[in-house]
């Protein structure tokens, strides 16, 4: 009698078992992370290897920021935009890009109502497409990474760059010193890619992270002391703690850290003890912005610098405060067009008034009308 051929599996079963333990441990492990991975409002905030942090792609979700609630959607290049779209890299029409922090990218607010999303209504969208490539905590260092990013390894092209600048980025330009950009492109996009899909589908692989960052955050909230609430706050609250402590991964000057002063960046240049460090901030931002200017005259793109006042600067009611008048005089010495819009808050109102109308409650970003004013500012200029 002729003996039937053994198959694959019958001459090596060892093999065929691992191959089904592995596959049930996938199955399950994946199961798992369809049950019990928590919504998190910001999965569509991701690291970078080139440019530190950003937006994930073609995303479509809700997000919060503290109590609110709002949707978000991301386009093809990882920028905020109405929908999730696809986004040549070149275009017929006039492209203007903004780059800028969490005031331009609007937290809080609808895409509809950012002045980045008021401003593309209102221009002819058949000439000119907005797009806006700002993320939180951007600074001039980070905003000219991801410009370079975007030109040269990209290829995205666009006619003008506008960035936006505040008080704030007179600390993340300490804090962002030590990072440095990997120009391994290739290797990194897999990399990152493989590891923001295991964290948001793989419950072992969440379960492994999670465990490491809450104890880098709880090591960081421990080394800022102002923070010693964290474990006791409100998930909302905490989801913007969480935020502040991912931009400090490369920041090792504990003796900073722990000094309140240090993130009341608001006050830097009103404080005597801050006001050097103050100007190595901006001094660092305006070597960024050369940078900037360097790689936009290379590639045929138009460079304007703005600046805009937090809540303290409405207060005190100088329209031309050190802040800008730095900014300005560093412009016209390089030839930069520049826009100040501080006037928009800071004028003949009183400003108790301007900070509820404009302002978000308890907070430095703007609400609706806030956000209307400013592109109604922009919008005379690029009319």
């Amino acid at each position: 009698m002729v003996q039937e051929p053994k198959s694959f599996f019958e001459k090596h079963p060892s093999v065929t078992l691992t191959m089904v333990v592995v596959f049930l441990f996938v199955l399950i492990d994946f199961l798992s992370g369809m049950l019990f991975i928590p919504k998190n409002y910001n999965s569509f905030r991701t690291k970078h290897y080139y440019y530190h942090h950003g937006l994930v792609p073609n995303y479509s979700g809700i997000t919060a920021w503290g109590n609110i609630y709002y949707p978000i959607y991301t386009n093809s290049l990882g920028f905020r935009d109405r929908c999730v779209r696809d986004v040549p890299l070149q275009s017929s029409k006039k492209r203007i890009l903004f780059l800028g922090d969490s005031q331009t990218e609007a937290v809080g607010l609808t895409y509809e109502n950012s002045f980045v999303g008021l401003i593309s209504k209102a221009l002819d969208t058949n000439k000119v497409e907005v797009l806006n490539a700002s993320a939180i905590s951007y600074s001039p260092k980070i905003e000219y990474l991801k410009a370079r990013y975007l030109m040269e390894y990209v290829g995205l092209k666009f006619d003008e760059l506008i960035v936006t600048i505040d008080i704030s980025d007179l600390q993340n330009e300490i804090v962002y010193q030590q990072f440095n950009p990997n120009e391994n492109i290739f290797w990194n996009e897999i990399s990152y890619n493989t590891m923001r899909f295991l964290k948001n589908h793989s419950f072992v692989t969440y379960s492994f992270t999670e465990l490491l960052d809450r104890k880098e955050k709880i090591r960081f909230f421990e080394k800022t002391k102002q923070f010693d609430s964290y474990r006791t706050e409100k998930k909302a609250v905490r989801n913007i703690q969480d935020l502040y402590s991912t931009f400090f991964s490369d920041f090792n000057d504990d003796a900073l850290l722990s000094n309140p002063n240090f993130h009341g960046v608001a006050n830097w240049y009103y404080d005597s003890t801050f006001i050097k460090l103050a100007d190595k901030g901006i001094k660092s931002g305006e070597e960024n912005i050369l940078k900037l200017k360097d790689l936009c005259t290379k590639n045929k793109v138009h460079l304007i610098v703005t600046v805009h006042p937090w809540q303290m600067q409405v207060y005190k009611r100088n329209p031309e405060d050190y802040y800008v008048r730095s900014w300005r005089n560093f412009a016209n010495e390089n030839h930069i067009d520049f826009i100040n819009l501080f006037p928009v808050f800071i004028n003949n109102i009183n400003p108790e008034k301007i900070i509820n109308d404009y302002f978000i409650l308890n907070d430095n970003h703007w609400n609706e009308k806030g956000n209307k004013a400013i592109a109604r500012e922009f919008l005379k200029y690029l009319k």
